[in-house]
């Protein structure tokens, strides 16, 4: 299927010291998740549905969604760039071999994100995605993973790990520590892909079919599915060996993605099922409610923000293959 479907390790550096002081160091390590900001949600009637607020600008290109603004940043990223902030402290001190390796954290965060929820986030299929990858799935690999293993194996004294651990404190005042990740975006995709299912059967999308059947026709790509969500067809995806992310697309999957994603945006598919999805997450069931209110979604987004600045500023060079 075209429609996107498709855990990183704790990253902390095995300490010299004891067992208990090696799982503290793993979970301070490992604080990759979003933010609460202590608001309890008042007057949410007992099993009633619960409207979410302060709704974003729309905008079908960038297929934002009224539950977007509640998602963190991944766990790869988060402890990654923690790390980056304490290489810092570190060097400074001394230990002139703590040097952090490049990582592929967007890889790492969908890796995450995969292991712990079952799935990703189901998003459309675009013409952007068509010309760049075709039908092929976003890697979950992390191509730095190698050197991220050496990195992580290297020997450790009292000394090396009292020092990291001040160091990991200091970079949490630049870097911050986001909590109850794990149940949120677990609630967080549940919803985002019950509502892009259900959005695919909305009348008002299945009505766009037969145009996007005539338009695909008229590309001449030979047989395809009888609705633009059995895109690519089992067939195409073992010919094209799209869920291998190691190889690339070939121009027959290419052509065909991008008549695909075109007749999409021309028998009003994509326009259709944005809207249906939209409306599917203006509301959302009274526990769930519960749990998103208690966000502060301007604090989140600030979060968010601080950590993909220190990513952009201190992540090093990708190392050629």
């Amino acid at each position: 299927m075209t429609d996107e479907k498709s855990v990183p390790t704790r990253d902390v550096p095995p300490g010299g010291v004891s067992p208990r002081q090696r799982r503290a160091k793993r979970v301070t390590l490992a604080a990759v998740v979003a933010v609460v900001a202590g608001v309890v949600a008042y007057g949410i009637p007992a099993n009633a549905a619960y409207a979410l607020p302060d709704l974003p600008a729309k905008d079908v290109d960038a297929w934002t969604m009224p539950l977007d603004r509640y998602v963190p940043v991944g766990e790869t990223s988060s402890s990654y760039a923690l790390l980056l902030v304490a290489q810092q402290c570190m060097v400074a001190a001394g230990h002139d071999d703590f040097v952090v390796p490049w990582r592929d954290v967007a890889a790492g965060d969908r890796a995450g994100e995969l292991s712990m929820n079952g799935s990703l986030r189901l998003r459309a299929f675009d013409l952007a995605t068509a010309e760049t990858r075709g039908y092929h799935a976003l890697s979950v690999i992390d191509a730095g993973a190698a050197a991220w293993s050496e990195f992580s194996s290297q020997p450790w004294t009292a000394e090396r790990s009292a020092r990291f651990d001040t160091c990991v404190q200091r970079a949490r005042e630049t870097v911050p520590s986001l909590d109850d990740y794990s149940n949120r975006t677990q609630s967080l995709v549940r919803l985002n892909n019950a509502a892009f299912e259900g959005a695919r059967h909305d009348p008002t999308v299945t009505a766009t079919w037969d145009d996007w059947r005539g338009c695909m026709q008229d590309a001449r790509v030979g047989d395809v599915a009888s609705d633009p969500s059995g895109m690519p067809t089992l067939e195409m995806a073992d010919r094209f060996e799209t869920l291998d992310s190691s190889t690339s697309p070939t121009d027959d999957e290419t052509e065909i993605a991008t008549a695909d994603a075109r007749c999409r945006e021309s028998s009003g598919y994509r326009d259709a099922l944005y809207e249906a999805e939209w409306q599917r997450q203006l509301t959302v069931p009274h526990d769930d409610g519960e749990l998103l209110s208690g966000i502060d979604t301007a604090a989140l987004a600030a979060d968010d923000a601080e950590i993909r600045r220190v990513l952009a500023e201190l992540t090093p060079p990708r190392p050629p293959s």
